[in-house]
């Protein structure tokens, strides 16, 4: 028997009632789908990450076979740890009840890099959540709004020769001219300016590494 999600089986009763009253008015009777039986048993058994290239890829798996594909930007290939230490709170819960598995790990995901594991394995329990209902995931959070979107650079880059507000306009000039044709670009200032890229990376690992060691209360 098929399994409905909750937006398939309100859209059955409502198929069924104009059936209904379709069928009354022309004084014949009508044969009413079989009843969902509930909710199919599935859950986490495992989280697993795999640095491939640069970029940290998540996979959350099932006991019904299904597992979840999320990834991380390039830049945080040091990911992987922080991405496992989340799995002793997954593990037992239904990937489809993505708020609710969310609700244990998101409050430990606000600052960085932990903001990136977090998202990644939200990615995953939508990817199994799309697979379980049989559509695509976007149709799980509220359906399609455009058929095209303005994307923004935050890959293609050159070299910085500086860091002052020329050398940015410079660099910025020589992302609008590059085959790619972006019309926004995102440039990396403050936190994330590259002179501090290597250097804040460390810091982040050994301050993660601290973390790490320490067991859950």
């Amino acid at each position: 028997m098929a399994n409905l999600t909750r937006r398939g089986f309100g859209g059955s009763l409502a198929a069924v009632a104009a059936a209904t009253s379709f069928s009354a008015r022309q004084g014949g009777s009508v044969s009413l789908p079989e009843r969902p039986t509930g909710h199919v048993s599935i859950k986490i058994t495992d989280l697993k990450c795999a640095i491939i290239g640069q970029n940290p890829v998540v996979r959350v798996v099932s006991d019904q076979g299904i597992s979840g594909y999320g990834e991380a930007e390039s830049v945080k290939n040091y990911l992987k740890p922080m991405v496992l230490f989340y799995k002793q709170y997954l593990l037992g819960e239904d990937p489809t009840d993505v708020q609710r598995v969310m609700l244990k790990i998101r409050r430990m995901g606000a600052f960085k890099p932990w903001g990136a594991a977090v998202s990644a394995i939200e990615i995953a329990l939508w990817d199994i959540a799309g697979q379980v209902a049989g559509v695509p995931v976007y149709k799980l959070l509220g359906g399609k709004v455009r058929d095209r979107v303005r994307a923004y650079d935050g890959a293609v880059r050159f070299p910085m020769h500086g860091q002052t507000p020329a050398d940015y306009a410079e660099n910025t000039q020589k992302i609008k001219e590059s085959k790619e044709g972006f019309t926004l670009i995102k440039q990396a200032v403050g936190f994330h300016n590259p002179a501090n890229d290597q250097s804040g990376a460390r810091r982040l690992v050994r301050f993660s590494g601290a973390i790490l060691t320490r067991a859950p209360g």
